[in-house]
């Protein structure tokens, strides 16, 4: 904000106060009901020692002056002597000597002889309308001139408004001063009242202003207001009846002039302009509408009066609205305002009629129909009727947008196509570019880009306009002051009251040159998980609009559509290196300690009730060194894959490839009910599929491989082991070691599978056909153990 000048500060000091005082003598004079207006006119005295003499009487007042005559010498009123007193003088006396029935004695002289009469002021009708109107005025009209200062429209319409102010505070009546000190006022206010609001109007927006800055005279032949408001009140200089039809014809002709001057200033304004003086239509709009509205009511109702007074208050929202034409236009959308008026209007006009003619009608068939009283029908209709209001504005509003506004409704059906377009790109290219292509169509601006960081810069991904085809759109730092902005704002920017604020770090010359040689208008962040993802530069629409407060709004939903989008580009792509990790991981770790991995579960280490199964190829030995290289990793391969699968299948875990053997894990890493029953069908499920296999070497005389199974259960410890750069997942224990040996004994045994008794009570019916050997004696352990073993010849 602009340092206050010191013509401001002087049109403040002074005027503002004496219109505060003004304003409370008004106020105790409407509060204590002495607010009332002299009935008497009266010709000045022909000299300093002759009376003022009765000329008219104040409109239907006649009766209230009793006994006073039409040339009569007025030479008292109360204890007060008239001589050499003019019309003032006689008004100021009045209010003085008036008692508190608002009447005033009064002596006259009348063809020699002399009379005694008295006169009764005729109140204010409705001292208190104005209040809401002229309170506001000052205070918008302060704020102005503080938030403008040293403009003209400021001083013209803090100017305008207080002339306004003091022309309609009424604070006559009690000491002569107080009087004399308001005819001072309306006097002057009277003569420049509307003069000073044409002034205003003439430079306003400040677009169409003349360049000089000089403004014509003819505002200032509507100072003969002046003279015509002082007849209509005092008498004089004109007698009162042509002083009031003047003032009612130089109303007419001055509101026939402001809207000619409105009219002209629209039609030669830009956009801007229009927006700015849309503010003032519609204020004034809304400040009167309610009034005629009430008018219309209190004439079919009279006893409704109230309303009037109610809807009085509304005409506040004139110098509100004046106030944001001037200082702060875009802060709302007047097109989103006024399309919200009009649908409204429309149906209120529509309830109104209804309410006079259909609803009446309507209860009265009812009443007739139900027996029910016609009144309370009519009570019921009538609410059900303006409850419909608000729902109904859904359907009217967009109608009116089409009518009024098709460019914005063009806009918002714009948006709404390019949000679902959004969903179905497959690429970061192609969404950034179908985002920009859109945007400038809708919107045309002046310049169109979408910035995406890359290392230390940010690059233009897309661009459209700028200074020629052969301009060059330029690289920011993504330490540089604009970016960082970038970083911490999170909804669309306008660049000019972006630009106009003082937080955050300050751009530094070549990003000002930049955004004004690119006249930039709206910055709209894309942020991905909270960092800045990019951002949509939108230079200044080529038409000369401003981006309103729903252009904003829209763009911010465009950008949010665009960072959740890249989010999902983002995320198809982790779950893609994540997916290839996983499938990587199962390549060389047991496939449920890849799953574990993957979903980010730790892998628990500590003891655990598991069963331990290990299997290996009968005659490995002597069946390599009759075989080639080749065919003997082909027949490993199919062998390790054939058993794994078998494991998998019944829950169990490969922890270990040993060669020509493997070692699986039945209850971990995820637990598994019946463990040692799964762990004994697993080993038959091997035999079973090893001997579908057939496998054997390429020569025909090479035997048909078989394999032995050792199953043992019980606790042993499970997890990760350290082995030097890595870490291995495995168990240990006795557990394992006697499974190991298990199956080592099914060479002597002539077995199939070789478990020991625990698996063997716990396995249930897995176990059938299994025979006891008690008392086998382990190679490495000093107790002996029972073991059940699965015959060779039942191993089919």
């Amino acid at each position: 904000m602009r340092r206050l000048r010191a013509a401001d500060a002087v049109l403040l000091a002074v005027l503002i106060p004496l219109w505060v005082a003004a304003f409370a003598l008004y106020v105790k004079e409407a509060v204590n009901g002495r607010l009332a207006w002299v009935t008497v006119f009266v010709s000045p005295a022909d000299s300093a020692s002759a009376y003022p003499s009765v000329r008219a009487f104040w409109p239907g007042t006649e009766a209230e002056s009793e006994g006073l005559a039409l040339g009569d010498h007025l030479t008292r009123i109360g204890v007060a002597d008239l001589r050499g007193v003019g019309p003032f003088g006689f008004v100021a006396r009045a209010y003085e000597q008036a008692g508190a029935d608002a009447r005033v004695a009064l002596t006259y002289e009348r063809a020699g002889q002399t009379g005694a009469a008295s006169m009764s002021l005729h109140p204010v009708a409705y001292p208190w309308r104005l209040v809401p109107l002229t309170a506001t005025l000052v205070a918008t009209a302060a704020l102005v001139l503080v938030r403008r200062p040293g403009t003209a429209i400021a001083r013209a319409f803090f100017a305008m408004a207080l002339a306004y102010a003091f022309h309609w505070t009424f604070f006559f009546g009690g000491p002569r001063v107080q009087t004399y000190a308001w005819i001072a006022a309306f006097a002057a206010s009277s003569l420049v009242i509307f003069p000073l609001i044409l002034r205003a109007v003439m430079i306003f927006p400040e677009e169409v202003a003349p360049p000089s800055g000089r403004l014509p005279w003819w505002p200032w032949v509507f100072a003969a207001f002046g003279p015509m408001a002082l007849s209509s009140v005092f008498g004089i200089p004109l007698p009162p009846h042509i002083g009031l039809r003047g003032v009612f014809v130089l109303n007419v002709a001055f509101i026939a002039t402001l809207l000619a001057v409105l009219t002209r200033n629209f039609r030669r304004a830009g956009p801007r302009g229009r927006r700015q003086l849309k503010w003032i239509v519609l204020g004034m709009y809304l400040g009167t509408m309610p009034v005629l509205l009430t008018n219309v009511v209190t004439a079919v109702e009279p006893s409704l009066w109230w309303l009037h007074e109610l809807a009085m208050i509304a005409e506040a929202f004139i110098p509100i609205f004046i106030l944001i034409a001037i200082v702060r236009f875009n802060y709302f959308d007047i097109d989103q305002l006024i399309t919200g008026t009009v649908a409204y209007t429309l149906l209120s006009v529509l309830f109104m009629a209804a309410i006079f003619t259909v609803i009446p009608r309507l209860a009265a068939a009812m009443s007739a129909a139900v027996q029910l009283d016609a009144s309370v029908g009519q009570m019921v209709l009538s609410f059900v009727a303006a409850v419909g209001l608000v729902p109904g504005q859904r359907y009217v509003r967009p109608w009116v947008e089409r009518l009024f506004f098709s460019e914005r409704h063009a806009l918002k059906q714009g948006v709404e196509h390019l949000l679902a377009e959004l969903s179905d790109v497959a690429t970061p290219t192609a969404l950034l570019t179908l985002a920009g292509e859109r945007l400038d169509a809708l919107l045309r601006p002046a310049s169109c880009a979408i910035y995406v960081p890359e290392g230390d810069a940010c690059q233009p991904a897309f661009v459209r306009g700028g200074m020629g085809g052969t301009f060059v759109w330029p690289v920011l730092a993504t330490d540089g002051a604009l970016i960082r902005r970038l970083r911490a704002h999170s909804g669309p920017m306008d660049v000019e009251d972006w630009s106009r604020g003082h937080a955050g770090p300050s751009l530094s010359d070549d990003e000002r040159r930049v955004l004004e040689h690119l006249q930039a208008g709206v910055l709209l962040p894309l942020k991905r998980a909270g960092a800045l993802a990019g951002f949509v530069w939108l230079g200044r629409k080529r038409s000369g609009d401003v981006y309103t407060a729903t252009d904003l709004a829209l763009l911010g939903a465009v950008a949010d559509k665009l960072s959740g989008e890249l989010l999902r580009f983002d995320e198809a792509e982790v779950l893609r290196q994540e997916r290839q990790m996983t499938e990587a991981l199962r390549r060389y770790v047991p496939e449920p300690v890849a799953a574990r991995l993957a979903v980010g579960r730790e892998i628990e280490g500590g003891e655990r009730d598991v069963s331990v199964l290990f299997v290996d190829i009968r005659g490995y030995t002597s069946y390599s060194e009759g075989q080639g290289a080749g065919d003997v990793f082909s027949v490993v391969n199919r062998y390790t894959e054939a058993v794994a699968a078998v494991i998998r299948a019944h829950g169990g875990t490969v922890v270990e490839f040993l060669g020509d053997g493997l070692m699986a894990l039945f209850g971990a890493p995820e637990a598994l009910p019946q463990h040692e029953r799964a762990a004994v069908q697993a080993g038959r499920a091997i035999i079973d599929t090893m001997r579908s296999l057939a496998l054997g070497g390429s020569r025909p005389e090479a035997p048909t491989l078989s394999v032995g199974v050792g199953v043992a259960s019980g606790g042993a410890f499970v997890g990760n082991v350290r082995t030097g750069d890595r870490l291995v997942y495995t168990a240990i224990g006795d557990t394992v070691n006697l499974a190991s040996r298990l199956q080592g004994l099914t060479r002597e045994l002539d077995a199939a599978i070789a478990i020991e008794s625990l698996t063997w009570t716990r396995a249930g019916d897995a176990a059938e056909g299994f025979t006891s050997r008690p008392q086998v004696a382990i190679r490495g352990r000093i107790e002996r153990v029972d073991v059940y073993i699965l015959p060779r010849a039942q191993g089919a």
